[in-house]
């Protein structure tokens, strides 16, 4: 131990998206600990204070806590990508309601509304529909390959990034977020390219052909694939594509791009078809979605289902009444909604993602929604009211970031009876409940766990305009 470590002893109550525990000494001082979980009693080196919080690393466990149970996955602690998996389902649900808990009384200062208990998800691993994995010529190394005098081999992997070490990726073996056919898929890409010696891409010199590797699958267990490469080499995309034709007859459609950044982003690369179908399918409930190359969709199939019957349920439409649904993405939500709305109008910044709405209603031969491109705050005017009419009911699913100020002003404005608001970030979401409390009343609110093992939360909740606004 260095001369600035200090070890102190701790009781563990908390614990942060990134799975490091919380505790706090006698005097008060929070200190975030790498190795713990929320009940442990531990003894903690302290290593260094960062805006103005402590960090340190469990040297020794007092006690262990009840709630702590063997992670199920051999990349736990490194990947990063289930942070919380060493900590049992039922304290991770009552962690995720507290955290909703606090958001609403300490930001949004709201007493009143009713908290619905936390829809946990029946599937805590294996239930995710979209994984990325990244391709890299520098493998990182365990600690007992580091301390070996046996040579090892650090190419060839293809796997999650190594949290903090962009250049450094872990080479997934066996990922317990999605279904076996996706790992089946990865491992047999990663072992072709190296026997057919393929150049893995270097993050640092931005140098060899494979780059990324996206794999959606769906409640039919088949899959889209698509694949980035740094060049266009026709001749090798074609036999790595023509091999995963031939062994996998459950990919029903591939895709590749050809990157030339020095960033990974999907968003501006063109996606070219090589076989199989546009789109992948899948079914949520009484609705068909096209899934693309590039396509936004919950990741979570079946927890979405749920998601979208408390969504109808909180909406209670009769068939009477217009519908905006703002960040609308593909037309998920709206197009959900739709048998019970006169109309549904959507608005979604992205230009693919509202042509893949328009084509899911196609699908659907929905004929009562309609999807504009641009942003919220500008597409919210006069122009929309005076061709559909004041909404009846206002959807919002917004980005982690929340609502724009000028967008609670034009909600304010419209008034509309219900507000139904969205929100993977209940911190966010609580503030615009603020926001907008002159004006509505939250009435109600329920949690979703859409990602088990990680400390991400979704949020429903029904707003409602005050009945001194509407008179």
């Amino acid at each position: 131990m260095s001369k600035k470590e200090k070890l102190v002893e701790l009781q563990l109550t908390g614990i942060t998206h990134q799975g490091e525990s919380i505790g706090k000494t006698d005097e008060g001082i929070v200190i975030f600990v790498q190795g713990g979980v929320p009940g442990d009693k531990v003894k903690v080196a302290l290593s260094r204070k960062r805006k103005g919080v402590w960090r340190g690393v469990v040297k020794e466990f007092l006690k262990l806590s009840n709630d702590r149970i063997t992670p199920a996955c051999q990349h736990f602690n490194y990947c990063g990508g289930c942070s919380w998996q060493n900590l049992n389902y039922t304290k991770q649900l009552n962690l995720k309601e507290e955290i909703v808990l606090n958001a609403i009384q300490r930001i949004a200062k709201i007493s009143t509304c009713t908290i619905e208990p936390i829809l946990g998800c029946e599937e805590e691993l294996y239930y995710r529909n979209k994984l990325e994995f990244t391709f890299s010529n520098k493998r990182w190394l365990l600690p007992e390959e580091i301390k070996t005098d046996t040579p090892v081999m650090q190419s060839g992997a293809l796997g999650f990034h190594r949290a903090g070490l962009y250049d450094k990726i872990i080479d997934i073996h066996t990922c317990h977020l999605q279904c076996t056919l996706s790992d089946q898929i990865r491992n047999s890409i990663r072992t072709y390219c190296i026997e057919h010696e393929y150049s893995f891409y270097d993050l640092k010199q931005h140098i060899g052909l494979l780059r990324n590797l996206i794999i959606k699958t769906n409640e039919r267990n088949e899959a889209l694939v698509l694949l980035s490469f740094s060049e266009y080499h026709q001749e090798r995309i074609d036999e790595l594509f023509d091999f995963l034709k031939q062994q996998f007859p459950e990919i029903v459609s591939a895709y590749y791009a050809i990157n030339t950044k020095k960033n990974d982003s999907w968003h501006d690369l063109f996606c070219t078809k090589i076989f199989g179908e546009d789109y992948l399918l899948t079914q949520l409930k009484h609705v068909k979605y096209a899934v693309g190359p590039k396509s936004f969709f919950q990741t979570n199939r079946k927890q979405t289902e749920y998601l979208y019957e408390i969504i109808k349920e909180y909406a209670s439409l009769t068939g009477t009444e217009i519908v905006f649904d703002l960040y609308c993405g593909v037309g998920s939500i709206g197009i959900f909604l739709a048998d019970e709305a006169k109309k549904v109008i959507g608005i979604e910044e992205i230009g693919e993602a509202v042509e893949d709405a328009k084509l899911n209603a196609r699908l659907n031969n929905i004929q009562n929604c309609e999807f504009y491109k641009g942003d919220v705050k500008l597409l919210l005017n006069n122009d929309l009211l005076e061709n559909y009419g004041t909404p009846d009911l206002l959807i919002v699913d917004p980005p982690r970031v929340g609502l724009h100020p000028d967008v609670i002003d034009q909600i304010i404005q419209l008034s509309p009876r219900k507000l139904i608001y969205v929100s993977c970030n209940p911190s966010t979401a609580a503030r615009d409940f603020g926001l907008l409390s002159s004006h509505f009343d939250l009435v109600k609110l329920r949690p979703v766990d859409m990602f088990p093992m990680t400390n991400h939360i979704e949020l429903v909740s029904l707003l409602t305009i005050r009945t001194d606004e509407q008179s």
